[in-house]
């Protein structure tokens, strides 16, 4: 399924509004449930920090979550990872790895689960829709001093001691009307209930005024981070890699079904490479042998030398590529120094000192 959002969501959003309406409706009336009491909160007995968005995808919350392990790690902060395991072919509780087994194919835990058990080592992973349940296992059997929640803020029934919120930093006043007609999952209000903000993506496209402006009239303190780039592209076919600097001049077809399509496409450009053609699916998207014929045929129509996807979406294709190679991008996120002093300090405060 080829699917542009540009060129097909933008035009049916506007007349989604009355949904909209409804979809507020409903949050109004969830969030006075927790006031009253009649919905509550459960506590898990060790320290939780939520990774989450206001919006929908695309902010990069597992680059986030894979960079906070390994300085948690470095600390001597042992960690879990809890994650509802979004668009799995399974459902309950599943343990994804216990930091050193193989995880089960991407389809049974959720292609984000998948991609953090492939590149963490030592860290336990679990998908419950249920968080609670999922936390008690990590609890019971790994006793971690944290737990990273993934994609997490709206998830009011569980306690957590930090709750970090992403924000893309080229969001624009078209995209912060809540959905169905814009991208945020709650009114922008909402952004209130967390600690710490992480704009995202500062190095890929120009910095948003209208962005910056609305989070520096929350008071909250936030920082800021970009997306760093492996020296090496990886083979799906073989894992064999090769150098980045070798994509200068290159003529490439990008394949992605991610949640920011428009940062991976300015992520390749810097690299210099000639993209000739963007196929976009929707986000989690699980590839059929029809799609990889499509994408082959296309390939060939534009001459394409090389076929360039994300991690995420490597792992997925990998099965069907045999006889067509394709690379990947590897990425990492970086966190100014600032935010790494704002991030201990936080955890110092709730008790973390190992």
């Amino acid at each position: 399924m080829l699917f542009n959002k540009h060129k097909k969501l933008e035009y049916v959003r506007p007349l989604l509004a009355p949904f909209s309406v409804l979809f507020l409706g409903i949050l109004l009336w969830r969030d006075f449930l927790f006031k009253l009491g009649v919905l509550s909160k459960r506590k898990l007995p060790c320290k939780v920090i939520s990774v989450g968005n206001i919006s929908t995808g695309g902010t990069g919350k597992t680059p986030l979550i894979i960079t906070l392990t390994r300085f948690f790690q470095k600390r001597g902060i042992s960690v879990g990872i809890l994650s509802r395991g979004y668009r799995r072919k399974s459902s309950g509780f599943l343990l994804v790895t216990d930091g050193f087994s193989e995880p089960p194919p991407w389809e049974l835990c959720g292609d984000e689960p998948a991609l953090m058990a492939k590149k963490l080592e030592g860290i336990p992973i679990v998908v419950d829709k249920k968080r609670f349940r999922g936390g008690s296992f990590l609890v019971e059997h790994f006793n971690p001093d944290i737990i990273l929640l993934d994609d997490a803020f709206q998830h009011n029934s569980l306690y957590r001691d930090v709750d970090i919120v992403l924000v893309n930093s080229s969001d624009r006043p078209k995209d912060h009307k809540l959905l169905p007609t814009g991208n945020l999952r709650e009114p922008w209000s909402c952004i209130k209930r967390a600690d710490l903000v992480l704009l995202s993506k500062t190095n890929l496209t120009e910095e948003s005024s209208f962005i910056k402006n609305k989070l520096e009239k929350t008071s909250l303190p936030f920082f800021y981070s970009s997306i760093d780039l492996n020296p090496a592209l990886v083979n799906c076919h073989n894992n064999t890699t090769m150098s980045v600097k070798k994509l200068k001049g290159t003529r490439v077809l990008l394949v992605s079904a991610i949640g920011d399509p428009d940062g991976f496409h300015s992520l390749v450009q810097k690299t210099g490479a000639d993209i000739l053609k963007y196929l976009i699916y929707r986000d989690h998207y699980s590839y059929t042998k029809n799609d990889l014929k499509a994408i082959r045929k296309i390939k060939e129509e534009v001459n394409a030398d090389l076929i360039i996807t994300t991690e995420k979406d490597l792992l997925k294709l990998k099965d069907f590529s045999r006889d067509m190679p394709i690379h990947a991008l590897r990425i990492g996120l970086n966190i100014e120094d600032q935010g790494f002093q704002i991030i201990s300090n936080f955890i110092d405060k709730i008790g973390i000192n190992n």
